[in-house]
């Protein structure tokens, strides 16, 4: 009789439990979809801000303020939201925020601070799963000559990519300036923790 107590105590309690696990999955995914939704609105809105009062739009005008758009004022007036990434081939569009850290990518995706904004290369970051924020859940799909659409204040640029490759988490070369404008994403590989998934795509002519 007390086995039978207990094999019932144990089943009531592992089924509160996993109720319990379910619903925070749930509340988790309802918050995470609400704060990206938001984020998408904000990037939206900072993407359609004139840049540079709407006087300057040529390419050298672009380079000459770049850094004065993108000061540390400017991304704390913004949120710490840059712009936007799209992905049409694999159905992205997620926020960008400045930074890597933990908390950034858990509900967007992150630039690297040390590269460029615009000009050169534009390195990002993202999961690629989990139960937070993993935009680059399938840029292992993606094939050469796909788009990558980059948008902030400083005009939209569009990318098409041309190299795929896995490369050790300790690479940071993938983070160097280029004379061409390219953008860059990396990515965990799924049980191989010593390497990531760069994607790097070339700006289109």
């Amino acid at each position: 009789m007390k086995r039978k107590t207990l094999k019932y105590v144990f089943s009531v309690l592992l089924s509160v439990i996993v109720i319990i696990c379910i619903f925070m999955y749930l509340y988790i995914h309802h918050k995470n979809a609400n704060n990206q939704s938001s984020l998408l609105t904000l990037a939206d809105n900072i993407i359609s801000e004139d840049i540079v009062n709407g006087q300057q739009n040529d390419e050298c005008s672009k380079s000459e303020v770049e850094k004065e758009r993108f000061s540390v004022e400017k991304i704390s007036q913004d949120s710490n939201v840059l712009g936007k990434i799209k992905i049409p081939a694999i159905g992205v569009e997620a926020p960008i925020k400045e930074g890597t850290t933990a908390e950034i990518l858990k509900e967007s995706v992150g630039h690297f601070s040390n590269t460029s904004y615009w000009n050169g290369n534009v390195a990002l970051a993202s999961h690629n799963r989990g139960t937070y924020a993993h935009y680059f859940a399938n840029i292992n799909n993606l094939n050469l000559n796909d788009e990558i659409i980059y948008q902030t204040k400083l005009g939209t640029r569009i990318y098409v990519v041309d190299k795929i490759e896995q490369i050790s988490e300790e690479d940071l070369s993938v983070l160097n300036n280029s004379e061409k404008n390219i953008i860059t994403l990396i990515t965990c590989i799924k049980n191989k923790s010593n390497l990531r998934l760069c994607v790097k795509a070339v700006e289109k002519t």
